[in-house]
């Protein structure tokens, strides 16, 4: 299944936030994490911003949202394409 995950974090986190960032990108090649679909994005002039990931276990979120505590503020919220929700939405209206 898919996700957004959001992030947030203060200013003074990044010096610890950034190695472990960096540290992210070669854990997701294991597999007990989620795949990045997408970079990270960053909101310019902000500390946030957000990655669509592919999950497969629920733990891999667990496991994510660990690596990153206490020091950033993650979000996760399952996304479905468009047209699969239509198709449902009609399906269901009969």
């Amino acid at each position: 299944m898919k996700y957004i995950c959001y992030y947030e974090c203060d200013e003074d986190d990044l010096d610890t936030i950034i190695p472990k960032f960096q540290e992210m990108i070669k854990l997701r090649e294991t597999g007990d994490f989620p795949t990045g679909v997408t970079p990270t994005y960053w909101v310019p002039g902000e500390i946030h911003g957000f990655t669509i990931y592919e999950v497969d276990d629920p733990q891999q979120i667990i496991d994510h949202y660990l690596h990153y505590f206490p020091d950033m503020k993650l979000e996760w919220k399952p996304i479905i394409e468009a047209s699969d929700f239509v198709k449902s939405y009609m399906k269901k209206k009969g």
